[in-house]
């Protein structure tokens, strides 16, 4: 038989014990990918939760004047979905939020995409759903854009990760590397644009406010 668990990182341990990992939180962190001459590559986080832990994680890391914001306006894709041409308009959008993502890098300084906070009241939960499927993989995509330059990305929320994982990056496996942080499980990709990226993911509901903010820090000293 097969089965498929949606769990915490804990569940391996729970299942086969694996034994200590081979990687302590400090190792982890310098599977930072680099650059030719040695320098670490920038990196990305996406935060696409919205508990009210993930917000206030959110606001926390954001005070750090070396991480930059770019929100998603959901409202704004929102009408863009409503409204007659959205295979049109959508990808005008994605291009110019993967531009000023590009620049953020470029500047030195850690972009950090992610949702409007709050939630929206949709017609139908159909189009609730179409609405996160949509988010999530704009999510992806503009990962997978930038893929090939980041040393490290640190995904919050559980369908944005999956979607990240799946379908932005169209990965069937991934290689566990340990754990940063307890639950904060770090996985690398064996192929692909984000081949050996050290990816961050990290539930929507886990941690303190500081969680977000210390994870970042973690990964940008490796």
């Amino acid at each position: 038989r097969r089965f498929l668990f949606r769990s915490a990182a804990s569940v391996v341990k729970a299942l086969a014990d694996p034994g200590p990992q081979p990687l302590d939180p400090n190792g982890l962190a310098r599977l930072r990918r680099r650059g030719p001459n040695g320098e670490g590559l920038p990196g990305l986080v996406m935060v696409g939760s919205h508990v009210p832990l993930a917000d206030q994680q959110l606001m926390r890391l954001l005070e750090d004047p070396r991480c930059i914001g770019l929100e998603l306006p959901v409202r704004r894709i929102a009408r863009v979905l409503d409204g007659g041409s959205p295979d049109l308009l959508l990808p005008d959008l994605e291009r110019e939020w993967c531009e000023q993502l590009q620049a953020l890098l470029q500047s030195g300084r850690t972009p950090v995409l992610f949702t409007s906070r709050g939630e929206i009241r949709l017609a139908s939960a159909s189009a609730g759903r179409l609405m996160c499927q949509t988010i999530a993989r704009l999510m992806g995509r503009l990962a997978r854009a930038l893929a090939p330059g980041l040393g490290y990305l640190i995904s919050k929320g559980g369908i944005t990760t999956q979607t990240l994982l799946a379908d932005g990056l169209d990965l069937e496996a991934v290689e566990l590397e340990g754990q940063l942080m307890p639950g904060l499980s770090v996985v690398r990709p064996s192929a692909g644009v984000a081949q050996a990226l050290p990816i961050v993911t990290f539930p929507g509901n886990l941690g303190t406010d500081s969680s977000l903010c210390e994870a970042w820090q973690r990964m940008q000293a490796g």
